[in-house]
């Protein structure tokens, strides 16, 4: 569902997201949304923030009170970085900005119709295990980090109710794709907003893959699993970074850029989020809900 006051903006993305191959409904505002969302219970809600009778943040607020697995995404333009900053604290899954960059909002329907779907198979086995410990090596491929996201929640079972199953995937894949493109191949920000404003990320892609210093690097994956939390390791094998000098989850400046909002995202699905060593490794712990 595309929830856009304004016209011309909101025929874009309905035209965009039918032409990906998913249903859309489409709402003016946040009051008739809503009532769009309680008939038809749409998988994914695209929606500005600012809108004259109900924005956003109500939005989100109102609908959360009924449904928590239903993925929210925000369209923010500038000026707006405070209510979508809001709006990520009170649950919404993600953001873009304006003007709307259709081949990032191409990657995350892409990604989130994975999610939906493997939700629908789910096994209630893992529920008897105690405790589990595994670790896993993995290439640095791109193609496998939604794969290896589903698999380690899956290993969870029925110990997380489905939204919350959503919210520490949608977390792990952040964190599995910062590792390979800013960890293994050391894609810095500026060398990634360029590639994407080029349009020639796949290229950029192909010649940190055909590096024979990157080539080879693989990420180190550790889940642990007892009777109150799950834990995961994510390690790198590149050079690190200075964690210390990412923004506070306070500061709203990251939102006037692409400059760490992957790892704001991720610290928003887990109790727990920490970077050890000198940022090759980063902790990320759940609690069950009791």
């Amino acid at each position: 569902m595309v929830v856009e006051d304004d016209f011309p903006s909101r025929e874009l993305l309905r035209i965009f997201v039918e032409k990906e191959g998913h249903g859309c409904l489409t709402a003016e505002d946040g009051k008739p949304g809503y009532e769009l969302f309680k008939k038809h219970s749409p998988d994914v809600i695209i929606s500005d923030v600012r809108m004259p009778q109900m924005n956003g943040v109500e939005l989100l607020e109102t609908i959360r009170k009924i449904s928590k697995d239903v993925i929210i995404v925000f369209v923010t333009g500038h000026g707006n970085e405070d209510l979508a900053l809001r709006a990520l604290e009170l649950g919404a899954n993600n953001y873009i900005k304006k003007p709307i960059d259709l081949s990032e909002l191409k990657v995350l329907l892409k990604r989130y119709d994975t999610i939906i779907q493997t939700k629908s198979i789910e096994s209630n086995i893992p529920e008897l295990v105690t405790s589990r410990d595994f670790e896993l090596e993995i290439e640095s491929d791109l193609n496998l980090v939604q794969s290896i996201a589903n698999y380690l929640v899956d290993k969870t079972g029925s110990l997380f109710e489905a939204k919350e199953k959503i919210r520490i995937e949608l977390g792990l894949t952040e964190l599995l794709l910062n590792a390979i493109e800013h960890g293994n191949w050391e894609i810095t920000s500026d060398e990634k907003t360029q590639s994407l404003l080029d349009n020639n990320i796949k290229d950029l892609y192909a010649s940190k893959m055909e590096n024979p210093v990157f080539k080879n690097r693989k990420i180190h994956v550790s889940h642990k699993q007892n009777s109150k939390y799950c834990e995961w390791h994510i390690a790198d094998e590149g050079k690190g970074f200075n964690w210390e000098s990412l923004p506070f989850v306070s500061n709203n400046q990251f939102l006037k850029n692409n400059h760490g909002r992957g790892i704001f995202l991720s610290k928003l699905q887990f109790d727990e989020f920490e970077y050890i060593n000198d940022g090759n490794i980063v902790r990320v712990k759940k609690y069950y809900k009791k």
